[in-house]
C-alpha cells in the first residue's frame, strides 16, 4: 500500500471535513475541553423517557397513555398503540421511536426536490423539540439528508417509476463548537403524508463540569499513528499493495461517542479515520480513532477487525444433506 497516497488522502478529507463543520475554519484548535459526561441513574433513565413519550404525544405523532414498558437488561421498550414502539438505552441514555407503518405505507405523492424535504424534516423537529435535547454549551445543527426511494420492474423488463417512501434527516451535536462523531446526534425519519415514522435522540447528558483543558495535538502526527495502525493490522506485505487499493479514505477531529450500548463518563478529543481497501475481490473497512491529545483520557475502540460470526451445520442438518 502506498502510505504517502493514504496520508494524503486523510489530510485532504480533514481539511474538508473541517471547513464543512465550520465554514472558514481550516485548523485544528490549539486546545479542547475534556468534559464529563452524567452517568444516569434508572430513576433518571424513566424521567429521559418519560419526557421522550411526552414529547411524542404532544406533536401528534402518537399517543402514550396505554405505554407498556418492558425490561431488556441493557434496555428498556416501550410498546405504544397501532404497532409503534420506543427504546431507552440504559448505557447511554439513547431514545428510538419507530411508528407502526409498514415499510411502503403512506409514500410520497412525487418526487420532491432536496430543500423542500430539508424544509418538512425542520419544521417537523421543531414540532418535536428536537433542538432541546442538546445540553448546556452544545448545539445541534442539521447534517445530511436520505432519501429512501423503491423502484420495480416486470417480467418484460419494463422498469416503474421511481417512488418516494420516506425522508430521512440527520443532525450533529457538538460541544463548544466540535462536533460528537459517532452515529448521527438525532435522526428523524417522514412518511409522504407528514407522519413521522422514527426518531432517535443519541445525545448524552452532560454533568455541566470540565475536567481539563488540553492541548491538541498536530494533524501530521494523529495521520501518522492511523497509517501505522492500519499498516500493523494488516501487517507488512512482501510486495507492496498499489495506490488504487484504498478505496476511501476519510478523516474527522471531533469527540467521539463509543455508541448508545455503552457507557461513557466523559468527551475526549479524538481524530476519527474511516478507511476502506480494495484488492481483487476482497474488500474491508476499518473505522481508526487515535488520541488527539498526548495524554489519552478514554480507551478508544477500533473498528473492523472482528471476524464475521459463522455458524456450521449441525449433526441434526447432515442425514438430510446426504
Amino acid at each position: 500500500m502506498n502510505d504517502q497516497h493514504l496520508t494524503d488522502s486523510l489530510a485532504k478529507s480533514l481539511s474538508a471535513s473541517l471547513s464543512s463543520a465550520q465554514p472558514g475554519a481550516t485548523a485544528i484548535p490549539a486546545r479542547a475541553d475534556i468534559v464529563a459526561l452524567r452517568q444516569l441513574t434508572r430513576d433518571e433513565t424513566r424521567a429521559r423517557i418519560n419526557r421522550f413519550l411526552n414529547t411524542i404525544e404532544e406533536s401528534g405523532t402518537c399517543p402514550t397513555d396505554r405505554a407498556h414498558v418492558l425490561d431488556r437488561g441493557d434496555r428498556s421498550l416501550v410498546h405504544l398503540p397501532e404497532g409503534a414502539r420506543a427504546t431507552v438505552y440504559h448505557a447511554s441514555g439513547a431514545l428510538e421511536y419507530r411508528s407502526g407503518l409498514a415499510p411502503f405505507a403512506a409514500p410520497f405523492e412525487r418526487l420532491e426536490q432536496s430543500a423542500v424535504l430539508v424544509r418538512r424534516l425542520g419544521e417537523a423537529a421543531e414540532r418535536l423539540k428536537l433542538a432541546s435535547w442538546s445540553e448546556q454549551g452544545g448545539s445541534l445543527a442539521f447534517e445530511r439528508l436520505w432519501q429512501t426511494k423503491a423502484q420495480g420492474a416486470d417480467r418484460e423488463e419494463r422498469v416503474s417509476q421511481p417512488l418516494l417512501v420516506r425522508a430521512t434527516g440527520a443532525w450533529r451535536h457538538a460541544v463548544a463548537g466540535i462536533p460528537v462523531l459517532g452515529a448521527a446526534s438525532a435522526a428523524l425519519t417522514l412518511a409522504g403524508d407528514g407522519r413521522v415514522d422514527g426518531l432517535s435522540v443519541n445525545v448524552r447528558p452532560l454533568l455541566g463540569e470540565v475536567l481539563d483543558s488540553a492541548p491538541i495535538i498536530g494533524q501530521d502526527q494523529a495521520i501518522r499513528q492511523v497509517v501505522e495502525r492500519l499498516i500493523g493490522l494488516l501487517g507488512r506485505a512482501r510486495d507492496p499493495l498499489p495506490a488504487d487499493v484504498i478505496d476511501y479514505a476519510l478523516m474527522q477531529f471531533g469527540y467521539l461517542d463509543t455508541g448508545r450500548r455503552k457507557s461513557q463518563r466523559l468527551l475526549a478529543p479524538a481524530f476519527v479515520a474511516q478507511i476502506a481497501l480494495r484488492h481483487k475481490q476482497e474488500r474491508q473497512a476499518y473505522v481508526i480513532a487515535v488520541h488527539a491529545t498526548a495524554r489519552p483520557y478514554m480507551e478508544l475502540p477500533l473498528y473492523g477487525v472482528d471476524s464475521v460470526l459463522t455458524a456450521t451445520r449441525g449433526e441434526h442438518c447432515k442425514p438430510a444433506l446426504a
